[in-house]
């Protein structure tokens, strides 16, 4: 089987962090980075539920890069109401992931 290669860019929100255990789980993809931005969740949690996730499904050696901190063109607006200030909508213990 061929696998494709593929560098991910996301906001690691709830939603985010399901698409990277599928991707992560699917044999023909190889992710090779991700990138994280911020969007539903500020960029320090997005970092650190991708750190997380990748650890979950034993990805723990895919870099993991910090990009924009907030939009170019307007200010932040999270959506942690529906995603919840941690990971998994705030239904799981704090990582211990530093």
């Amino acid at each position: 089987m061929t696998r494709r290669s593929f560098i991910v860019d996301t906001d690691t929100a709830s939603d985010d962090a399901v698409a990277l255990v599928l991707a992560a789980r699917d044999p023909s993809v190889d992710i090779r980075m991700v990138t994280v931005v911020a969007g539903n969740v500020p960029q320090n949690l997005a970092v650190r539920n991708a750190i997380v996730t990748l650890d979950l499904v034993d990805h723990a050696t895919v870099p993991v890069h910090a990009g924009a901190d907030q939009p170019l063109l307007r200010p932040l607006e999270t959506a942690q109401m529906v995603h919840g200030e941690g990971r998994d909508g705030g239904r799981r213990p704090a990582s211990t992931v530093t």
